[in-house]
């Protein structure tokens, strides 16, 4: 039937690029929305490309990352001195 098998090869990748480009344009126009400026004033458009609309109260949270540093930086002092001095506490010599 087919005879020259580079012939097919292109025949199948130009199939599956244009299968691929449809999936694409599919799901593109299927968007509600690309950008904030596609929505209302009073929503926003969200990673799943939908429109929601603004929550009325803000909930803030107070974040406190001090033991968090204080942990970083402990273990940058201590992997600074280990470094520095070529020693490792758990292995016996």
């Amino acid at each position: 039937m087919f005879t020259n098998k580079k012939g097919n090869v292109m025949i199948i990748a130009i199939v599956l690029a244009l299968v691929v480009l449809g999936f694409m344009l599919m799901t593109f126009a299927q968007r509600e929305c690309n950008s904030n400026k596609d929505c209302a004033e009073n929503a926003y458009c969200g990673s799943d490309y939908e429109c929601h609309e603004y929550p009325d109260a803000i909930l803030h949270t107070n974040n406190n990352f001090i033991p968090a540093a204080l942990i970083l930086g402990i273990s940058f002092v201590v992997a600074g001195y280990l470094f520095r001095t070529n020693k490792t506490p758990f292995k016996k010599y």
